[in-house]
């Protein structure tokens, strides 16, 4: 009887430990679809990266995937600070495919703690939605603090 108890308790909090791990890694896709219908449409995030106790943040990293079947491609636009002194200030990526479960390439921008700002935009009018897998990392690669606020929706 005893060991029963001990295992139905071990079985629990191993699948509670299972369940916040995949909540964490999914805190970190954003969501959202272009509604308006408007051409060129673009939704605008802000993208904090700091240090939550695993280390201070070297870079972003970011992909999108386009979850739409239609003409419309989704891009996204990733970049930090109006200074630079190399040429990965800003990088784009663009996903290719629609409704598949592949996201685009993986774009890195390497400037640090602070705020990134995400920009993710389709080609044609009409409805398009979206998933943005967004990472800060340190330079060890190492997922740090990061933290997605939404500024414009179209």
């Amino acid at each position: 009887m005893k060991s029963s108890i001990l295992k139905n308790t071990l079985f629990t909090v191993l699948g509670g430990l299972m369940i916040a791990q995949a909540s964490t890694v999914l805190a970190h896709n954003q969501t959202g679809s272009f509604t308006t219908g408007l051409a060129a449409g673009v939704d605008f995030y802000q993208v904090t990266c700091f240090d939550d106790g695993n280390g201070a943040p070297s870079f972003l990293e970011a992909q999108v995937k386009d979850m739409t079947a239609s003409t419309s491609k989704v891009s996204i636009l990733v970049y930090k600070g109006t200074s630079c002194t190399t040429n990965k200030c800003a990088q784009s990526s663009t996903d290719t495919t629609d409704s598949d479960a592949s996201y685009s390439s993986l774009v890195k921008v390497t400037q640090g703690a602070g705020v990134y700002n995400l920009f993710v935009k389709h080609t044609t009018t009409g409805t398009d939605s979206y998933d943005v897998a967004v990472h800060c990392k340190t330079a060890g690669n190492v997922h740090t603090g990061t933290s997605v606020s939404s500024k414009q929706q179209q």
